[in-house]
């Protein structure tokens, strides 16, 4: 699906591009977040192109990559979309810049993905699951209106055994704008030290 320009604050959200592929390699070559994203192994640029190319043509799939001050830092995205239902059944983010973690980036920009699903696009659910122990992350999302929904036991086979993921839902009315908000805030504020 076609993923219209977004922004948020100083954050741009813009259709992810096979280009991008090499931006986001080394964060999927990192092994913490490999763990976090719940993934077996490493990925290279070559799969994630092809991955990038697969989701752009998929009318049930919407990934953004996020730009901040025209620099790639990150993706958001919406997957296996019920439109009959009004259901993303995937749903999730990659702040893939450790500076950025804690600053507001990553609800900033997931919120406002999420304000467009439902104001936009008519999507009344969103759904996502996440590591047990991926606590930053579930804050996050729980900040930004989510609920835990329950917990797939041993549901995913990493290099260190089977780990537990909390499913977590959303619905639209329940959607945390005054968090999104905040977390535009705090970054903005983050900037600035940056800036000096």
């Amino acid at each position: 699906m076609q993923a219209p320009t977004l922004e948020i604050g100083p954050i741009t959200l813009r259709q992810l591009e096979p280009k991008d592929a090499e931006g986001l390699e080394t964060s999927f070559r990192d092994p913490a977040l490999i763990r976090l994203l719940g993934l077996p192994g490493a990925r290279d640029a070559k799969f994630l192109r092809g991955l990038i190319d697969s989701a752009t043509r998929d009318p049930g799939a919407l990934y953004m990559a996020i730009d901040l001050d025209d620099r790639l830092v990150g993706y958001t995205f919406m997957d296996q979309i019920d439109w009959g239902h009004r259901h993303a059944i995937e749903t999730g983010i990659l702040v893939s810049d450790p500076r950025f973690w804690g600053t507001g980036l990553g609800r900033a920009a997931f919120g406002r993905l999420l304000m467009h699903a439902f104001d936009d696009l008519s999507l009344h659910r969103a759904s996502l699951g996440v590591l047990e122990e991926n606590v930053r992350a579930i804050r996050s999302y729980e900040a930004l209106g989510f609920q835990s929904e329950g917990m797939r036991r041993e549901a995913l086979l990493l290099a260190a055994g089977w780990v537990d993921t909390v499913m977590m839902g959303l619905l639209a009315p329940e959607l945390n704008r005054i968090a999104v908000a905040e977390g535009t805030e705090r970054l903005e504020v983050f900037i600035q030290t940056l800036d000096g």
